[in-house]
């Protein structure tokens, strides 16, 4: 059966324009593979951006300071990235970090995030947050810190 004029069997979803574009941009970013190699290195996903990250030292401490190596890439279509920060909260005690990190641009979507320190163990979602023009992506992972 098929709804008159329609030339769509009956049942299925009229998907528009706009989820295909986001579908779009999804498997874009998801073919966009941020060049950072190695042992213990995550990948947030976005719909325009990809970031691969690595804590240094890879096992991250309470009260110990960290290090966090960065690698950007832009779906096709998409703005390089203008200006990268990274901050960490504890969502259930609605407090972040007592440090300001500073962040280092070393050329081709490579960042160094340096003065990270988790004052306290539990869980921390760790945002990365991405500008390029006037578009926003932020990116969350949340870590377990023992």
């Amino acid at each position: 059966m098929t709804l008159a004029g329609a030339g769509r069997p009956m049942g299925l979803p009229v998907v528009g324009a706009g989820v295909l574009t986001v579908l779009a941009a999804a498997a874009a970013a998801q073919a966009c593979q941020p060049s950072l190699a190695g042992e213990a290195v995550r990948v947030l996903r976005a719909p325009a951006y990809a970031v691969a990250y690595r804590t240094e030292p890879r096992d991250v401490a309470v009260g110990a300071p960290f290090a966090i190596e960065l690698a950007v890439c832009a779906a096709a279509g998409a703005a390089d990235v203008d200006t990268l920060a990274v901050d960490a909260e504890m969502p259930a005690h609605r407090h972040g970090m007592n440090y300001r990190p500073s962040v280092s641009a070393h050329g081709d979507g490579r960042y160094r995030v340096e003065g990270l320190l988790f004052h306290m163990p539990g869980h921390w979602r760790l945002t990365v947050e991405l500008r390029a023009g006037a578009r926003v992506e932020r990116l969350a992972d949340d870590l377990q810190i023992e």
